[in-house]
């Protein structure tokens, strides 16, 4: 028995990640539209807050996963 074998782990093309990570960046920005037109209408909305926290940190963790693939 081989140790590939045993730890064999499939993995996805890089451009496949690469449009993962495109689309999680434009999702990003629609939650954070989402949360400043819901937050413009009502002040103080808890849920517009979280959108707006959740769009950032999808855009910033996606934004490093390409800087990293890209070098």
């Amino acid at each position: 028995m081989q140790l590939e074998s045993i730890f064999f782990n499939p993995s996805f093309s890089t451009p496949l990640f690469m449009i993962l990570s495109i689309v999680s960046i434009i999702i990003g920005l629609s939650l954070i539209i989402f949360g400043l037109v819901k937050q413009k209408k009502f002040k103080k909305s808890k849920v517009a807050t979280g959108c707006i926290v959740i769009g950032s940190l999808i855009i910033i963790s996606h934004t490093i996963q390409i800087i990293v693939r890209v070098m």
